[in-house]
Parts: C-alpha cells; structure tokens; sequence
C-alpha cells in the first residue's frame, strides 16, 4: 500500500515514445516513491523505484494487488498494426476499459491522457474518431484530476512510422522549435515535451477536468527539465 504522503504512478505503454521518456523523468522525481508498470518486453530504464508486471497482469486487474495514486495512459497502437479499423477501435476501447478497471480498484485518483489533436466523435479520420471514444470512456469516472493531453505531430524515433510521418519528420523536426514560437497551436513537439507537459500537472496538483492542446503542452513542457539521454 502506499504510504500517506508518498505517490504511487501507474504508467500504461512504457515503451512508447511519450511512455519512454515519462518513465525518466518519474523515476527522478521526488515525489514519486514507486512506478508500475506493465510490460511485454524489457524497459530500457531500470531503477530501484520501478515495479513491472507481466503485461498480461493488466488483463487481470484483481491480481494487481497494489495502492496507486497516479495513472499515466500512454498507449497507443496503430491502425497499421491493428490491422484494420476495426480492430484498432477493438483494441483501443478494450485497453482502455481494462485501464479504467485497474484505476478503480487501485485506488487512483489522478489520471492523465494522452490523446491526440483534433479528436472529434464524427471526425472523417477513424483515428480520430477511436481516440475520442477512449476519451469518453476514461473522463467519464470523476477521478479527483483528469489531464487530457492533444499534441500536434508528435516528433520521436519509433521503427512503425509510415512513410508520411517520416516525411513530415525529416522536414518539420529541423524547424520545431522555430514552429514552436510562432505556431504553438499547430508546431511539432517532441516526446519528451508530453512527458514533461504531463509531469508539470502531475506536480502542480489541481483537481478537475483539463484539457491541454498543444499550445499548452509546449508551456507547461518548458517547466521541466528535458531527460538525460541515459538512466
């Protein structure tokens, strides 16, 4: 169980591009004493704070028996590696039930999102469409804080890139931080800036319903210092 003052985070997709970097930083930071997280192959952080679970755990909540007090959503999956739209939105409101599920009975009050820009119930994108229903399904139990994070292109090194993320990759991450200044709502930001964006409220502590577009994300990014390159 944790202790009265000591924060327990809960971070669902470690090994992502956002997951990656937020772990760094929990890790560091003071207020946190411990950090779950659920996993199918090795992290590339390893530190006496951190706590893995077998990733099929996460499918049986009710053998997590662990106190929480932060949940970090950070999975996300592809229409490509789902292999059709269909199983994409399959996966992405199972996932997302089943996170709801462990943040119950874990006791979590504070949850933090990241979604996507542009999110919209009747968006022409299924993408899109998909992430507003995880939106719905998680902000809909009142946690004491709910964090919704929509970033723009988000600028990271992962291998399932298609060709038009890499394009858009090659041409804007150059120039990010120029973007970043003069079209903050709409400018490439790194991983890292999501990671940090989402440890600054983690930190701040407000309670209730927010929502960070991009624009916001960049701001509270800045707040932070970035990760060191290694653990």
């Amino acid at each position: 169980m944790a202790s009265a003052g000591k924060r327990h985070a809960f971070i669902l997709g470690g090994t992502g591009a956002v997951g990656q970097q937020l772990l760094r930083h929990l890790v560091e930071s003071d207020s946190f004493s411990k950090v779950h997280a659920p996993v199918r192959r090795a992290l590339e952080i390893e530190h006496k704070k951190m706590i893995t679970h077998d990733y099929s755990e996460f499918f049986r909540p009710w053998q997590l028996d662990v106190s929480l007090t932060d949940f970090f959503y950070c999975f996300g999956s592809t229409l490509k590696k789902a292999g059709d739209p269909e199983k994409f939105r399959e996966l992405e409101l199972h996932t997302a039930h089943q996170a709801l599920v462990v943040a119950k009975q874990t006791g979590v009050r504070r949850f933090y999102l990241v979604s996507a820009q542009g999110v919209a119930p009747h968006s022409m994108f299924a993408y899109l469409r998909v992430k507003a229903e995880v939106e719905k399904i998680l902000k809909d139990h009142l946690f004491q804080a709910f964090f919704i994070y929509r970033p723009s292109l988000l600028l990271a090194a992962r291998p399932e890139l298609r060709m038009g993320e890499l394009v858009a990759q090659k041409t804007m991450g150059p120039v990010a931080g120029i973007l970043q200044r003069y079209l903050p709502g709409r400018a490439p930001v790194q991983a890292d800036q999501v990671a940090r964006a989402m440890l600054t409220d983690a930190l701040k502590g407000d309670e209730g319903l927010f929502v960070r577009e991009n624009r916001q994300i960049i701001e509270l990014a800045s707040l932070i210092k970035k990760t060191k390159s290694k653990s």
